[in-house]
C-alpha cells in the first residue's frame, strides 16, 4: 500500500469506451496511462495501438482515413495507428486475399485487464477460425510499467485445429509527425538491405534518413536484416528515441515523404513481401511465440 495514493489511477489506468458517432461508431477502445505514456488500443481491431504519446509528443502516424469501421477497400480503410498486425493469412498483397490479412480486422475477446500502482496489463484473444478452415488462436499481452516509456506486446499463436496451419505476421509500426521530421534518423544493427522497387533503388542513399516534405511523392521500402531484432528512429531535434525491438531479425521499412501521408514504418515481420514471402507452418496443437517491445525515452 502507498500513502500517497487513494486510488491507484493515479499512477495507471485503462479506461474503456465506445466510440458513438462519425466514420468509427461502434470501435471498442481502451485508453492507457501510465504516467509517461499515454496511448489508445482498440478491442474492436486485434488489440492493436491506435495512438500513443510519450511525456505528451504524438509518437505515432494517423492516416488521412483514420480509424473507419465500416469494411471498404485498403487505402480507404487503412487508419495505420502505432501498430497495425498484418497477418496471418497475408502480408503486403497477396491473390484472394485482403492486404496485409485479416487479422487487424478481427475483434479481440479481452480476457484480462489490471490496472495498478505498478503498471497495466492486458491479455485478449484474436480468432482466426473458419468452417472447414483454420482454427488459429493469438493469445496478445500488453503490459506497461508505471513510469515507463516501455510497451511490450507477447503473442502466442497456437494451432487448434486437427491439420498442419500456415501463417506469416508483420507488425506494421509507424511513426509521424513530430516525431518524424527532417533530420531524423533510422539507426540499427543493419546487416542486409533489398530495395522493394527501382524507385526504392534509385533512393536507396537518403534510406536512413527522414527528409522534408514533398508533394505527391512516391512511397519506397526496403526489406532489412538486423542483427539483434532492433531499429530506432532518433529526432535530435525534439530530443527523443523510439525504439523497435522484436523477435524477428526481418523489417520492413516503409518511407513516404509525400506531403499529408509523411510516415516512417519499422516493420518486424516473419518474412518479406512479394516474391519473399515465405509462410510458416503450425503443427496441429502447437504454438509459435513472438514479442514486440516499443520503447520511447529523451536523449
Amino acid at each position: 500500500m502507498n500513502p500517497k495514493l487513494g486510488n491507484s489511477a493515479q499512477a495507471c489506468s485503462a479506461i474503456r469506451s465506445q466510440i458513438t458517432d462519425g466514420r468509427a461508431a461502434g470501435a471498442r477502445l481502451i485508453h492507457v496511462a501510465n504516467g509517461k505514456l499515454n496511448f489508445i488500443l482498440s478491442e474492436s481491431n486485434a488489440l492493436d495501438i491506435l495512438r500513443l504519446w510519450h511525456e505528451g509528443t504524438n509518437v505515432g502516424f494517423v492516416s488521412k482515413a483514420g480509424l473507419f469501421v465500416p469494411q471498404e477497400d485498403f487505402l480507404h480503410n487503412f487508419p495505420a495507428g502505432m501498430m497495425y498486425t498484418c497477418g496471418l493469412d497475408a502480408i503486403g498483397g497477396v491473390d484472394g486475399h485482403y492486404p496485409h490479412g485479416r487479422l487487424h480486422k478481427t475483434p479481440a475477446q479481452i480476457v484480462e485487464l489490471k490496472a495498478g500502482e505498478k503498471g497495466v496489463r492486458i491479455v485478449a484473444e484474436v480468432k482466426d477460425a473458419a468452417l472447414f478452415g483454420p482454427n488459429l488462436v493469438l493469445t496478445r499481452t500488453l503490459e506497461t510499467a508505471a513510469g515507463s516509456g516501455e510497451i511490450s506486446v507477447t503473442d502466442v499463436l497456437e494451432n487448434r485445429a486437427f491439420r498442419d496451419e500456415r501463417y506469416c505476421l508483420l507488425y506494421h509500426v509507424n511513426l509521424g509527425w513530430p516525431f518524424v521530421d527532417e533530420g531524423a534518423k533510422i539507426e540499427g544493427a543493419i546487416v542486409k538491405s533489398v530495395p522493394r522497387t527501382p524507385w526504392a533503388e534509385k533512393h536507396k542513399a537518403t534510406m536512413l534518413k527522414v527528409e522534408k516534405p514533398a508533394d505527391n511523392w512516391e512511397e519506397t521500402c526496403y526489406f532489412l536484416e538486423t542483427k539483434d531484432g532492433a531499429l530506432s528512429l532518433v529526432n535530435r531535434k525534439l530530443g527523443k528515441r523510439f525504439t523497435v525491438k522484436s523477435s524477428f531479425r526481418k523489417f520492413v521499412e516503409w518511407k513516404s515523404r509525400a506531403s499529408g501521408d509523411y510516415v516512417i514504418g519499422l516493420e518486424p515481420c516473419s518474412s518479406w513481401l512479394d516474391g519473399n514471402l515465405r509462410y510458416s507452418t503450425l503443427k496441429p496443437g502447437a504454438k509459435a511465440t513472438s514479442r514486440v517491445v516499443l520503447k520511447a525515452e529523451n536523449i
